[in-house]
């Protein structure tokens, strides 16, 4: 569970988490007690300690989801009022539990090195309550016979909200859970969080007992945040696709550019159907977009947007062959397109480049990362590596993972092909996570640029703005929309 939902878990609360089928928005459904099926590790045909009593069927209206979720929620307060002193002291007992001294060998807290995205780090551990140690005033902690660089902050877990602070900063490693048939079991959400590993902060555990505490400051005020990672602005604008079929990294992405005050056009299905790449930014003036950035989304999708009579045509159809021609044109004469994650394997189709996805048709049981940390190393001599290290992070869920082909049939030859980025030959890639089937992606491509006529196309197989917390990779997006 990421810790957003879990946040009063960590903060010695109690959380109830209420999620009923759907009556699509207000519309009754009738169902048959015999079509509900199995999800979520439960039979809602059979009656356990986990689900029960049983629904029967018949209709379902918008009205039995609000009672569902009401009466839910004043059981638990009923259970509150009738059982007050138990839990009060169930309260006490472990507000007493995260505060107690740390015995030897139990994690102590960590240290917390300053760096580039640090301030955000420690503002959102300091929103949650968390208190930040720091060394006695002229001298630097000490990891070992090793002094920590000034500004290193220590996270003590004998504290209030100690937990919660854990739960951001280490390393997740998920169990191998698999259903009787041998299948991975889906987690609810994603199977890492790891802010420093997000953010590219170093952080270092620490072990009790800690003996450099004499003279040290605690404090839990708040700093100013920057983010180091905005581009200098230009007099031209980069595009974002609009799909008619929502999708959320557009919304993600959209936040992260609205929130640094980036400017950017946004060109939908309609616009890229009728061959326009323009805009116009006065009466009378017409500007040309530099560069179109396709957030994640599926091939299929992007294609073909919402199919048949579900939407009105003018939501229907997706990009269509016609919004194809529009994009190859677009790159070829000179533009550059951005294609995030699972919108790659639109490019690679659609443009017939000499590139395979090879995870595209893996079973479960081959290859799975239901959102994960990676390790990729990229080539740092290239533009879309400026100011990266040699080795970071790339965000892996539903992802594609890059081979370069020799195949006769692409629009152009394999040496097009450039490769910035790449998951380690000799190296597990996991970082942070669950990962099936590391060796099939070990050595291949994770992020590469393709040249086109006179403009290129640049595929991430990853989210390098993944939900806005993967700033260790910012830096890789706005080099690629930032130049030309």
């Amino acid at each position: 569970m990421v810790p957003s939902r879990a946040y009063s878990h960590y903060h010695g609360g109690v959380r109830m988490l209420s999620e009923t089928a759907s009556a699509k928005i207000a519309t009754p459904l009738t169902v048959k007690f015999e079509e509900l099926r199995s999800r979520e590790g439960y039979d809602p045909q059979k009656e356990s300690p986990k689900f029960g009593p049983l629904w029967r069927g018949g209709e379902w209206h918008l009205s039995d989801i609000t009672k569902y979720m009401t009466t839910g929620a004043f059981l638990l307060l009923n259970h509150a009022t009738d059982n007050r002193e138990l839990w009060l002291r169930r309260f006490y007992s472990i507000g007493k539990e995260a505060v107690r001294p740390r015995r030897p060998g139990e994690l102590f807290g960590y240290f917390i090195e300053p760096g580039k995205d640090c301030d955000n780090l420690l503002n959102i551990l300091r929103r949650g309550g968390v208190e930040m140690t720091t060394p006695k005033e002229g001298t630097n902690f000490k990891l070992g016979t090793r002094e920590l660089p000034p500004e290193t902050k220590l996270v003590r877990m004998d504290q209030p909200y100690g937990a919660f602070a854990k739960a951001l900063l280490e390393v997740q490693r998920y169990p191998n859970l698999r259903d009787e048939t041998g299948h991975p079991i889906a987690p609810y959400d994603v199977t890492a969080h790891t802010l420093p590993l997000l953010m590219g902060i170093t952080v270092h555990p620490v072990k009790a007992p800690f003996p450099q505490l004499r003279g040290a400051r605690t404090a839990a005020e708040e700093i100013p945040g920057s983010n180091a990672c905005i581009p200098p602005p230009r007099k031209d604008l980069f595009a974002i696709y609009h799909s008619s079929v929502p999708s959320q990294d557009e919304g993600w992405t959209r936040w992260i550019l609205d929130n640094d005050h980036i400017k950017y056009g946004v060109l939908g299905d309609k616009e890229l159907r009728a061959g326009i790449t323009v805009y116009k930014p006065a009466p009378g003036i017409t500007g040309k977009y530099y560069v179109i950035l396709i957030p994640d989304q599926s091939a299929r999708t992007l294609l073909e947007g919402y199919r048949g009579n579900s939407m009105p045509p003018e939501l229907s159809g997706g990009l269509g062959p016609q919004g194809v021609k529009t994009l190859r044109d677009f790159v070829e004469t000179g533009g550059t397109l951005i294609f995030l994650n699972r919108a790659s394997n639109f490019a690679i189709e659609q443009f017939k480049l000499p590139l395979r996805n090879v995870v595209a048709g893996s079973q479960r049981t081959d290859f799975y990362v239901p959102g994960s940390i990676l390790r990729i190393e990229l080539d740092t001599t290239h533009p879309l590596s400026y100011t990266m290290p040699k080795e970071t992070i790339a965000w892996a869920e539903d992802s594609p993972v890059f081979e370069v082909t020799n195949d006769p049939g692409a629009s152009v030859p394999a040496s097009n092909v450039h490769v910035v980025a790449s998951y380690p030959a000799d190296k597990d890639p996991l970082l942070s996570g669950w990962l099936l089937g590391g060796e099939l992606i070990k050595g291949k491509a994770a992020l590469v640029e393709v040249t086109m006529g006179k403009g290129r196309i640049i595929l991430f197989g990853f989210r390098p703005q993944y939900r806005a917390q993967s700033l260790a990779t910012y830096p890789l997006l706005f080099n690629a929309l930032g130049s030309k």
